[in-house]
C-alpha cells in the first residue's frame, strides 16, 4: 500500500472514530452516567417524528453561531426542541475540527450536562491532539443530517440522528461515511444538553461503481461559497 493511502486509512479511522465522536464521546459505546443510550426503552413510548409545525417557530443556529449561550434562547423544552438541539449539536462537529484541542474541549463541555461535562472534554482533547498530530493541515469537514428519531425516556429524549459526512483531505482524497449518532437530550440550566452519546457507522447505502468525481482541490473549488445556513 502506498504511504499516502496508507495515511488516509489512518486519518479516516481517526476522523470517523474519533473527530466525529468529539459530538458523539466515543465509537461503539455510550459514555456518561447514562450508557445504555440507543434504542427504546422498556416501556417508553416511541414518539411520532417531531410536528413541522411545532417546529417552524424554533429556529436553528448556524454553525457559526451554535453556541450554547445561543441554543439556551432557541430551543423549547419539546421533543421537537431536543431534536433540533441534537441536530445542531451535531452540525457543530463542522467548526470543532477546525479548532485547537483545548478549544474544541471548551466547546464540548458547555454543550454537555454537569456530570457528563469533564468527561465530554477531556475525551474530546485526547482525540483531536491525535487528529492534529496524524494530520497537521487538518481537514475540512460536512455534516448532513437525513433522518431522526427521538424516544421519551423520562424527562429524557434519546435522539437518534442518520447522517453522512463528506471529509476533505487535502492532497489526499474526500471520502463519505455514514453513521448514525445517538444523544440523550437532558434538560438543565434552561436548555437541552447532552447527557451521554454513541457514534456507530451505517446504516450506509450501497455503492456504485463510478470512481470519485474530482480531486480534493477541485472538489473544495467546486463548493467554494456554499453553506448549510438555514437549509434546517
Amino acid at each position: 500500500m502506498r504511504a499516502t493511502r496508507w495515511l488516509l486509512a489512518v486519518v479516516v479511522l481517526l476522523v470517523l472514530g474519533g473527530v466525529v465522536a468529539l459530538v458523539t464521546g466515543g465509537e461503539g459505546s455510550g459514555r456518561g452516567s447514562v450508557s445504555e443510550i440507543p434504542g427504546p426503552t422498556p416501556g417508553a413510548p416511541t414518539s411520532r417524528p417531531a410536528d413541522p409545525a411545532q417546529a417552524t417557530n424554533t429556529p436553528t443556529p448556524s454553525v457559526s453561531n451554535a453556541r450554547p449561550t445561543t441554543v439556551r434562547s432557541l430551543f423549547a423544552r419539546t421533543e421537537a426542541g431536543a431534536r433540533l438541539a441534537a441536530v445542531a449539536f451535531l452540525e457543530v462537529t463542522e467548526e470543532a475540527v477546525a479548532l485547537s484541542p483545548s478549544e474544541a474541549a471548551d466547546l464540548q463541555r458547555t454543550m454537555a450536562t454537569g456530570g457528563f461535562a469533564e468527561e465530554f472534554a477531556a475525551d474530546t482533547e485526547q482525540r483531536m491532539t491525535e487528529l492534529v498530530q496524524a494530520v497537521p493541515g487538518g481537514i475540512k469537514l460536512r455534516v448532513a443530517p437525513i433522518e431522526a428519531r427521538s424516544i421519551a425516556d423520562g424527562e429524557d429524549w434519546l435522539v437518534s440522528i442518520w447522517y453522512v459526512q463528506a471529509i476533505t483531505i487535502v492532497d489526499e482524497s474526500v471520502v463519505d461515511d455514514w453513521r448514525t449518532a445517538s444523544y440523550r437530550m437532558r434538560w438543565e440550566d434552561d436548555t437541552w444538553k447532552i447527557a451521554s452519546f454513541e457514534s456507530r457507522r451505517g446504516p450506509m447505502p450501497g455503492r456504485g461503481t463510478q470512481p470519485p468525481s474530482d480531486t480534493p482541490t477541485r472538489f473544495e473549488a467546486l463548493l467554494s461559497g456554499y453553506s448549510d445556513d438555514g437549509l434546517n
